[in-house]
């Protein structure tokens, strides 16, 4: 018999360089259902799904496009809880995160000229061109982005996201 709750303990499975939460909430869904014979699990299922963000305006291919994704509460100006880095090919890069339940979200795509894993910076802010969620553009004037101001709504089972990096 299988054990539900050793199901939920173990880490994520990396899916497309990154860890999802969606990996450990579908193996507690999969043994939830092997422990009470599969009642009530498929709306469970329902709200997991892949979310695809496309990104585009890449100058050129040197380094690579960076995808964070972060939930709310997180710090958007920090280390995103889901990251994935993809090369660049005709000015895109597209990034999956397979497995993440609906909720509220929000997502920074930077292109990582220099390979180092962090937004660069100089005088002005930063130095490596970025793209946000929630239509989001920054300047001079917009302010900091936060949580608020770059969220939108994941709904399963698929959903992509489009971003135009600056």
């Amino acid at each position: 018999m299988i054990n539900p709750c050793e199901l939920a303990m173990r880490p994520p499975d990396p899916v497309d360089g990154a860890r999802t939460l969606g990996g450990v909430m579908r193996r507690t869904v999969v043994g939830l259902a092997l422990a009470f014979g599969g009642a009530g699990t498929s709306a469970a299922a329902d709200n997991i799904g892949d979310l695809t963000i496309h990104a585009t305006g890449f100058a050129h291919a040197h380094g690579h496009a960076v995808a964070k994704l972060f939930a709310p509460g997180d710090n958007v100006l920090g280390p995103g809880r889901w990251q994935v880095g993809m090369p660049i090919d005709g000015g895109a890069a597209v990034f999956r995160f397979k497995g993440l339940p609906a909720g509220r979200y929000a997502a920074v795509v930077f292109h990582d000229e220099n390979d180092n894993g962090v937004i660069d910076h100089g005088l002005l802010g930063p130095s490596e061109p970025l793209g946000f969620s929630g239509g989001f553009v920054l300047s001079l004037v917009s302010g900091r982005p936060d949580f608020e101001r770059l969220k939108f709504d994941f709904k399963p089972p698929t959903q992509t996201l489009e971003l135009q990096v600056r």
